[in-house]
């Protein structure tokens, strides 16, 4: 296989077949085929070295991590390895429209001052069903419904608003990426790729065609929700906030750090860990003052099965 210019890296963790078939397929599907897929695992065993091994592909690898690398550091190590100029990550349940490389790959060669572009997506479901009334409601949340295509620079308010779909809607450098990810990262990699991608300079080009999809189930990160998450969202929105490039932003930065230490705070004290939920409480005021800031100091001093503290959790206090 020749130099590929493009490297989709697909990470992971004891994946559904049929999901993880459809996200290589699709990778593998692009219409631009100077590409290379990595799938790296994080699973317990390399079961699944066979199942890839089935694809008879040379642009497909597959490497399985022993130990396990965790979230983040799967994708940057895998990012260390990739051969392409531009790199792609596509969560192992999602899939690519076939044009998605062609495209994206096109308007960074056309723009060499631009880091990253990036795309609107479909919401599919469980089954791969597109859910059309979803897909319009999420786009217009995350401001890519009226969001001008073309060149965006600089995009710091984009990664701020988290327009930029990262997991499975864009295309980068990777030149421009650090030579290492924060450690407290964790699951939230993609906001701080998002983030130090925007820290690299230069522009951010916007395709509002929908090349990509997002499979909404109970069993993806951002539906879990876990602790692991929530922190490294929080560190994130926490050093945005100090940092000069977002300084218009800052009240909107404190504000999630705030909200993100808070969501920390809530979780360590539903599983018991008193002392991280004062930590956390602390983090949240420290980043902001808000009610529910002042709300998370109480919590180390009740039973996490407080059933009124835990109705006025529900309502978002």
């Amino acid at each position: 296989m020749s130099q590929p210019l493009v490297s989709v890296v697909i990470a992971t963790y004891q994946s559904r077949r049929d999901h993880l078939s459809s996200a290589i397929t699709s990778a593998l599907g692009q219409t631009w085929n100077a590409i290379e897929v990595i799938v790296s695992d994080d699973s317990p065993d390399d079961a699944l070295r066979t199942f890839v091994a089935g694809f008879r592909d040379p642009r497909l690898r597959y490497r399985h991590n022993a130990p396990p690398l965790g979230v983040a550091r799967n994708h940057w190590v895998s990012f260390s390895e990739a051969q392409g100029e531009y790199l792609a990550v596509l969560n192992h349940d999602d899939w690519l429209a076939p044009t998605f490389v062609e495209q994206l790959a096109q308007a960074l060669q056309r723009q060499p001052d631009a880091v990253l572009a990036f795309c609107d997506h479909w919401i599919i479901d469980v089954r791969g069903r597109r859910r059309d009334a979803d897909t319009d409601h999420n786009s217009g949340v995350w401001g890519r419904s009226k969001l001008p295509p073309g060149m965006h620079r600089p995009f710091a308010s984009l990664v701020a608003q988290q327009t930029i779909p990262m997991a499975m809607g864009a295309l980068f450098r990777r030149s421009a990426l650090p030579a290492a990810l924060p450690a407290e990262a964790g699951p939230a990699y993609d906001l701080w790729l998002a983030y130090l991608l925007c820290r690299a300079g230069g522009g951010a080009w916007y395709e509002r065609k929908r090349l990509s999809a997002w499979r909404t189930h109970a069993d993806n990160l951002t539906s879990g929700g876990g602790l692991a998450w929530r922190l490294g969202s929080a560190t994130c929105w926490q050093a945005m906030s100090g940092d000069p490039l977002f300084a218009s932003l800052h009240h909107l930065t404190r504000h999630k750090a705030a909200l993100g230490f808070y969501g920390c705070a809530v979780r360590a004290w539903q599983d018991g860990k008193r002392l991280a939920c004062a930590g956390f409480a602390f983090r949240s005021l420290r980043a902001r003052l808000t009610l529910r800031g002042l709300c998370a100091c109480l919590l180390p001093v009740l039973p996490p099965r407080l059933s009124v503290m835990r109705q006025l959790l529900r309502r978002g206090v």
